[in-house]
């Protein structure tokens, strides 16, 4: 397998996922999902996606049941038009490194004071 490989899929992924969400989902709890990265496992069997929330924070994200039976629904949408012989098993996580950058930029701004 090419060493490539990998990096292409996660990039597609993440733009079609987020092509997904932007066009073709109606129900406003996943309009606001920001498709930060996305995550191949090496045999490209499973991929985690990381997300954000626009404007949000976590208590605004979908809950762990309607985020799967969404992954699903995500996945049977990439292999209408995917080149692949097997779309990834998507999870959804998170991203919560935005947070910490902003804690992290309120405690040097308080010692800056």
């Amino acid at each position: 397998m090419s060493s490539t490989r990998v990096p292409k899929v996660e990039d597609f992924l993440k733009k079609e996922i987020s092509q997904i969400i932007s066009s073709q989902v109606r129900d406003p709890r996943y309009k606001f999902l920001n498709i930060v990265d996305v995550k191949c496992s090496t045999d490209l069997g499973v991929a985690t996606v990381f997300y954000t929330i626009i404007d949000g924070d976590i208590s605004d994200a979908p809950d762990f049941k309607s985020l799967e039976k969404f992954a699903s629904m995500v996945r049977s949408k990439l292999s209408k038009f995917m080149q692949i012989r097997r779309v990834p098993k998507l999870t959804f996580k998170y991203d919560k490194s935005l947070e910490r950058y902003n804690n992290i930029d309120a405690l040097l701004n308080s010692l800056s004071d």
